[in-house]
């Protein structure tokens, strides 16, 4: 009997150290775990942009920035886009969501949803007044 009690004990104490290390890894959980700092910057066509966020990313809604400069000088002549996204997997369907940012002061400012945590495509695209379109493409880990 003593044996078989010594085994439980190692079996619960398994099955926690499990639990505890699926916590970390992406697995389904109860426990709110923040994420990263959005901080991507990227080159395109001479623009400098930067995205960030104040704080963390999570499930839910987030307040981004976009930044942009040209020379060295912030640019704020621009109608910016950007498109998060989640492709479809098995048992999972297509996510997505759109925001159209607004400038406010020396940056174009929205909140993006993210509903599930995951790997998150975007695509971000600025219009200037002269009617040419800068694309940049990359992705965040939720």
């Amino acid at each position: 009997m003593k044996k078989l009690s010594t085994i439980l004990v190692v079996a619960l104490l398994s099955l926690s150290s499990v639990q505890a290390s699926n916590c970390h890894s992406g697995a389904k959980h109860t426990e709110k775990h923040d994420s990263k700092l959005l901080a991507d910057a990227h080159e395109v066509d001479g623009y400098s942009v930067k995205l960030t966020s104040k704080k963390p990313l999570v499930v839910g809604n987030n307040d981004i920035e976009i930044t942009l400069l040209k020379d060295g000088k912030i640019n704020k002549e621009a109608k910016v886009k950007i498109k998060f996204f989640m492709p479809e997997m098995p048992g999972m369907p297509y996510m997505e969501y759109k925001e159209k940012l607004k400038l406010e002061g020396d940056v174009y400012k929205g909140v993006v949803n993210f509903s599930m945590g995951g790997t998150w495509q975007y695509h971000l695209k600025f219009k200037k007044a002269d009617g040419s379109i800068h694309k940049i493409r990359g992705s965040i880990n939720l």
